[in-house]
């Protein structure tokens, strides 16, 4: 399997005033081809820094992310829209669904905007398999919050 996302001794700091608040330290990290990662942790412990720097919607202090055999440093910003939209799935804490969308609309506009066929069977497929059967006409104020973060992970 290849190496789809590497992290390569990345530190971030933030700077406020005159002084540095060091975010992430020397993080060393392997994603590969087909694999799926959690990142978690206690609050304040840098996991939506990490994400962001992951994503290539940050750039680290010091360090080297590398996406694809590519140092994302290379990419301009179209290029790194383009792999967030069809390589990239970031679920967040809140999952950001389209309130007047039901839970099959929600899942069905991302793989419509992907070019996917078939994106409405495809998202019904999808949401089946995280166990959604009869929640796919409901609107997120219908689902519990775990339903709701299950469409958001079946969209990502």
């Amino acid at each position: 399997m290849s190496t789809l996302l590497e992290l390569k001794q990345i530190t971030l700091n933030y700077k406020n005033y005159n002084t540095s608040v060091e975010v992430i330290k020397g993080i060393d990290l392997k994603i590969n081809s087909g694999e799926k990662a959690a990142v978690v942790g206690k609050s304040g412990s840098g996991k939506t820094s990490l994400i962001m720097l992951m994503a290539g919607l940050e750039q680290p202090t010091s360090g080297e992310i590398i996406f694809d055999q590519q140092p994302i440093s290379t990419f301009n910003e179209d290029q790194l829209a383009d792999i967030r939209k069809k390589k990239i799935g970031i679920v967040f804490q809140s999952f950001y669904l389209i309130p007047n969308y039901t839970a099959l609309e929600n899942v069905s506009l991302i793989l419509e905007i992907n070019g996917i066929d078939n994106s409405k069977q495809k998202a019904e497929e999808l949401l089946v398999q995280f166990g959604l059967k009869d929640r796919l006409h409901h609107f997120p104020t219908q689902l519990s919050g775990g339903e709701q973060q299950r469409v958001a992970i079946a969209r990502s």
